[in-house]
């Protein structure tokens, strides 16, 4: 078994929640969208998963940072917030079906002795029956979502093409306007 870590990226961006429940699948949207829009340019590592796995801890281990999206039905003023995820031991083993995000961040910790800045991006979701596909107001909310990620990350990691921190240019590759 080889003692080398995984080359990995600064930033990763994960999408994760069920596809057949609707709203639920915002995170995969999310990711797939921020993928076509930053491509292979930014030094990032996009993700979509159905759900949270222990193993998801190797992966990420020399991040620096993780943002999570996933819908939420928890009601709160805005379509979508942020939320720092602070390293949380449970009280009980981690099962094989169930980790959360603060499990997540405390399997780093004892593990890897590594704590990257992780966040999850909160979507407000309107409809998880069962079926594909966003509604018209998750699409909306995504794209918000979307558009802060991406703003977020221009100012987190190194834009390659230029090799300078928040230079003005984005993920995207645009250039800030000049007037």
């Amino acid at each position: 078994m080889g003692t080398d870590k995984p080359e990995s990226s600064s930033v990763w961006i994960i999408g994760y929640g069920n596809l057949q429940r609707r709203d639920d699948g915002i995170g995969h949207y999310v990711v797939d969208r921020i993928s076509r829009e930053i491509g292979n340019e930014a030094k990032i590592t996009l993700r979509s998963m159905h759900q949270l796995d222990p193993m998801l801890a190797e992966e990420v281990q020399g991040a620096e940072v993780v943002i999570f999206v996933d819908a939420t039905v928890e009601p709160h003023e805005h379509d979508l917030i942020w939320t720092r995820v602070q390293p949380q031991r449970p009280l009980s083993p981690i099962g094989m079906h169930h980790l959360n995000l603060s499990m997540l961040a405390a399997l780093l910790e004892s593990l890897y002795e590594r704590s990257p800045r992780m966040w999850v991006v909160s979507v407000k979701a309107n409809d998880l029956g069962h079926g594909e596909g966003l509604s018209a107001e998750a699409q909306e909310k995504g794209e918000r979502a979307i558009a802060e990620i991406i703003q977020f990350c221009c100012g987190e990691v190194i834009d390659n093409r230029h090799g300078f921190i928040n230079d003005g240019a984005c993920l995207s590759g645009q250039e800030e306007s000049k007037t």
